[in-house]
């Protein structure tokens, strides 16, 4: 290739290949600026207050919750996870959250409850209670247990979402988080599920950017006037 026609297409290739260059340079930066406790929101929550630890109760043995309710027949030890709830322990089993002491089948988080497990969590106002029953492939809160209750909080435009079975803060989303996000898709170039990194486009991009930078080496190269030394 002549150096003409590798000029023009270094050129042509730095036009197209140059925007999404320039975004994986910003978004890039931005990865190792922004601290990823900050993105998570941690500066937000505080350790829960510490209330009557599960094994203060008399607890109800898993295979008598399993033989106490026809629907749960077949049931594995596996499959149910002992937790707490407002100092509550409970069971829980896929959808269904049961009292761990009585055995009872227990209605959703309400939300005079998902309040009370936020305000355990964070010293912030809170603004907005919402029940999120489904999301949107690029919602910030894609792939989290749903239902949900999202609680806003006076502090960075940030989000608490509690699953409506576990009773858990599930997410924290802040405007440190939404950035991430956004400059994410632009990042891997999957503008909606920002999960899919192995793709067509960004193969084609990141080719054109490779081959970009090599004939640009390349003109350097064949431009440069090389001078004897001086003796």
């Amino acid at each position: 290739m002549n150096r003409l026609t590798l000029r023009k297409v270094h050129r042509w290739l730095g036009l197209i290949a140059g925007i999404q260059l320039l975004a994986w340079t910003v978004s890039g930066l931005y990865f190792t600026l922004i601290p990823i406790e900050e993105i998570h929101g941690d500066h937000l929550l505080t350790n829960a207050p510490g209330g009557p630890a599960v094994s203060e109760f008399q607890l109800l043995s898993p295979d008598r919750l399993v033989n106490m309710h026809t629907n749960l027949e077949g049931t594995t030890p596996g499959a149910i996870r002992l937790s707490s709830v407002l100092d509550r322990p409970v069971y829980l089993i896929g959808n269904d959250r049961f009292n761990a002491v009585t055995g009872n089948l227990l209605p959703e988080i309400s939300r005079d409850e998902a309040i009370a497990i936020a305000e355990r969590r964070t010293s912030h106002a809170i603004i907005t209670t919402v029940r999120i029953d489904e999301v949107p492939d690029d919602s910030e809160y894609r792939g989290g247990e749903l239902p949900a209750w999202k609680i806003t909080i006076d502090r960075d435009d940030a989000a608490l979402y509690v699953g409506t079975t576990t009773g858990r803060i599930r997410a924290v989303r802040t405007e440190a988080w939404r950035w991430f996000d956004y400059l994410w898709s632009l990042h891997i170039m999957d503008y909606e599920e920002r999960e899919d990194f192995n793709h067509l486009l960004i193969q084609v991009l990141a080719t054109m950017g490779l081959i970009t930078v090599i004939s640009g080496l390349a003109l350097f190269f064949m431009t440069q006037r090389w001078r004897p030394p001086r003796t």
